[in-house]
C-alpha cells in the first residue's frame, strides 16, 4: 500500500493506493498542520501496512520533516514530487518547471487521467479542460490537447498546461480587508448582485473577482483554441464563490449562443495525480 499525501497551506490531506489492485482509499481524511498526530493514528487503521508514501508539499521544510517522521516510525519512506517538463501524459510549459507548485502539477495530472468529458466520437477534436482550485490560493490551470496525428481516443491523449493564475483565495481577501483596514469586518454573507451592507458587498465582491478570473482563462481558451472548454473546480473555497461563478459562465455561455456546460466538482485531484504517479512508479519498478 502506497499512502499519498497532500500538504496544502492549510490543511494536510491524505488518501491511498493497493499498486497490486489499484484499489483506492473510500474517504480521504485531512489534518490541519497542528493536528498531525492524527496521521499517526491514521495509518495504524489502514486495511495493509504501508510500504511507501508519495507526495506534495507547499506547507514548507517543517511540516515536511514532521509527516516524514511520522511515516518513518511506520517503516514508510517518503518521497516528494515536484514540477517537472513532463510526467504521465501531460507536459509542462512552465518556463521553469520545476519551480510550478506540485500541488498544481500533480491536481492537473489527476485530471488528466479522467475520461474527457465531451470526447464522444473518434473525430471530435477534444475542448480544453480548466481547473480552478480554490484554496488558501485560487488557481486557474488549463489543459489542452496535443493531438498526434488523428488519434483523439481518451486513453491516446496527451495534455499541455500552457501555463495559468495565481491569485488570493476566497478567504484569504477576507481575511486581508479585515486585518488591513479600519473599519472592514471579517464578512460572511450571501452574494448579490447590488449589495447593501458591508457584509455582503465584502462577499459579493470577492466572489465576482473569483469568478471574472475564472471567465478571464475561459474567454483566453476560447479565443486561442476556438473551442469552449470545461471547467472544473475543487478546493475548500469553492462554496463561498459557486453561485456567482455558474452564473456569469452560464450568462457568457448564453450571450455567445454556445451550450450551458455544468462545473464538475472534483474533491481531491492532487491525490488523484499522485495515485496515478505512483501506480506507474511501482510498474516501472515491477519491470525492472
Amino acid at each position: 500500500m502506497i499512502i499519498l499525501i497532500d500538504a496544502g497551506n492549510t490543511r494536510i490531506k491524505a488518501g491511498w493506493v493497493n499498486p497490486d489492485t489499484c484499489e483506492r482509499e473510500l474517504t480521504v481524511v485531512a489534518f490541519q498542520h497542528a493536528d498531525l498526530d492524527q496521521l499517526a493514528h491514521w495509518v495504524g487503521t489502514l486495511p495493509l501496512p504501508p510500504t511507501s508514501a508519495l507526495g506534495v508539499n507547499v506547507a514548507g521544510p517543517t511540516v515536511a520533516a514532521a509527516i516524514e517522521k511520522i511515516l518513518s516510525k511506520h517503516n514508510c519512506s517518503t518521497e516528494w514530487v515536484t514540477g517537472e517538463p513532463q510526467t504521465l501524459n501531460v507536459t509542462n510549459a512552465y518556463a521553469n518547471p520545476e519551480l510550478l507548485g506540485s500541488d498544481r502539477w500533480l491536481a492537473l495530472l489527476g485530471l488528466a487521467q479522467r475520461p474527457h468529458p465531451k470526447l464522444e466520437h473518434a473525430d471530435t477534436t477534444p475542448c480544453p479542460l480548466i481547473l480552478a482550485g480554490f484554496g488558501t490560493a485560487t488557481t486557474i490551470d488549463t489543459l489542452v490537447v496535443k493531438k498526434a496525428g488523428d488519434e483523439t481516443q481518451a486513453d491516446n491523449l496527451h495534455y499541455q498546461f500552457p501555463g495559468g493564475l495565481i491569485l488570493p483565495g476566497p478567504a484569504l481577501m477576507r481575511t486581508a480587508l479585515a486585518e488591513n483596514t479600519a473599519h472592514l469586518p471579517d464578512a460572511n454573507s450571501n452574494t448579490t448582485i447590488y449589495p447593501t451592507h458591508t457584509h455582503q458587498s465584502i462577499a459579493s465582491g470577492i466572489a465576482a473577482a473569483q469568478a471574472g478570473a475564472v471567465l478571464r482563462q475561459w474567454l483566453a481558451a476560447l479565443e486561442y483554441y476556438g473551442l469552449a472548454p470545461q471547467v472544473f473546480a475543487t478546493g475548500g473555497g469553492w462554496p463561498l464563490v459557486k453561485e456567482e461563478v455558474i452564473r456569469l459562465l452560464h450568462f457568457t455561455q448564453g450571450r455567445l449562443d454556445l451550450p450551458t456546460t455544468p462545473i464538475e466538482w472534483l474533491p481531491t485531484p492532487a491525490l488523484d495525480g499522485l495515485a496515478a504517479l505512483a501506480l506507474q512508479l511501482q510498474q516501472s519498478k515491477n519491470l525492472n
